[in-house]
């Protein structure tokens, strides 16, 4: 596609490369040949746990135990290690709309899978009651599509909810967050768990484009893990983490973040501009704008969205509707559109907007 509004990816020169290059220089000059080539532990290395754990603290006010960490190859992997860790003879509860991706893996790893809706402030508790999961995964900080956060009180809601049986947990799936683009970080609802009832799970492949994510485990749940699961090697490379480690701990990832943030604001804005300025600019509401690295685009047309996809294939765009994100048809929303502009390069904003104001108006 020439533009893309769907996948997501690093902007090539926001990468620190210089900088990651002479910290993996460093870490195969200064550590043994043999620490680097051996297989790491099943939860991942302990400088780079103790690097999240402390970078946990700084910035999402987390006070967590290195050894609550699990480190792993991308979040799809760690969704298997936590079927494996809670069982497969539980329900597992998953927002609809949703991340679908997350559906085919739960689905392939043969649990049951409950698609719960959802309305302005998340999932609807009474819904969840009602399916009967035992497993609630959610994204609270930033839910995807929509882009809503979650308030306070749905949070204290679906944390009563877990703490009525011994096998409920709940998976914060706290993707986006560090792109935060106004107001303060939400507060994770594992910072407000007094039960040990959640599950923190994040990734570096938003920020970094490295599949290195991590698990935040409940103390009590350490020794099962190590029990049940610890026979399985690091699926990171001990180079790769002893570096990301160093690029934690010596601050450089908190300048990347902040570069970063400042990149996506100025192209946020100037994609916001191009449509307030298009001709789209009386046919459509924008919301969600601050959230995470996209915006909702709320069109005011009587096409349908199959039409207005096959008219931005034609102009070469690769475009989302909220509606393709829905399990349950009879509750699609229809004619909304998810703007993510993390792959977008700044020198196409304007021609975008251009040729996405011909695919929607005709």
């Amino acid at each position: 596609y020439w533009a893309d509004f769907v996948g997501s990816s690093v902007a090539r020169d926001m990468f620190p490369f210089s900088v990651w290059v002479k910290l993996l220089r460093d870490v195969t000059a200064g550590e043994d040949e043999a620490t680097l080539l051996t297989d790491t532990s099943a939860g991942g290395i302990r400088q780079l746990r103790q690097a999240i754990s402390d970078h946990l603290y700084q910035f999402r006010g987390m006070t967590i135990d290195p050894e609550q960490i699990v480190v792993g190859a991308g979040t799809e992997y760690l969704y298997s290690v936590l079927i494996q860790l809670l069982g497969r003879q539980w329900g597992y509860a998953v927002e609809d709309p949703g991340y679908l991706r997350l559906s085919k893996i739960y689905e392939k790893n043969d649990v049951v899978t409950y698609h719960i809706p959802m309305d302005q402030a998340g999932i609807i508790p009474e819904k969840l009651e009602e399916s009967g999961a035992e497993i609630l995964h959610i994204t609270p900080s930033h839910h995807f599509p929509t882009g809503i956060v979650m308030p306070v009180s749905r949070r204290y809601e679906f944390l009563s909810w877990a703490s009525k049986g011994e096998n409920r947990y709940i998976i914060e799936d706290d993707y986006d967050c560090e792109f935060r683009l106004a107001g303060r970080p939400i507060p994770t609802l594992q910072s407000i768990d007094v039960m040990e009832k959640v599950i923190y799970i994040n990734t570096f492949s938003k920020s970094l484009a490295f599949r290195i994510s991590y698990l935040v485990l409940p103390k009590h749940l350490v020794t099962r893990f190590y029990e049940t699961l610890g026979f399985y090697s690091g699926t990171v490379s001990c180079l790769e983490q002893m570096t990301l480690a160093r690029f934690l701990s010596e601050g450089y990832f908190e300048k990347h973040i902040n570069r970063m943030r400042n990149h996506y604001r100025a192209l946020r804005d100037k994609l916001l501009l191009a449509l307030r300025q298009s001709p789209l600019a009386g046919r459509v509401k924008i919301s969600e704008e601050h959230a995470g690295l996209h915006f909702l685009l709320e069109l005011d047309t009587q096409r349908s969205d199959e039409e207005i996809l096959q008219a931005a294939q034609a102009q070469d765009l690769r475009i989302s509707f909220v509606s393709q994100y829905y399990v349950a048809a009879q509750n699609r929303r229809p004619h909304v559109l998810v703007m993510n502009y993390s792959g977008l390069e700044e020198e196409k904003v304007e021609e975008a907007v251009s040729r996405l104001c011909r695919a929607v108006l005709g």
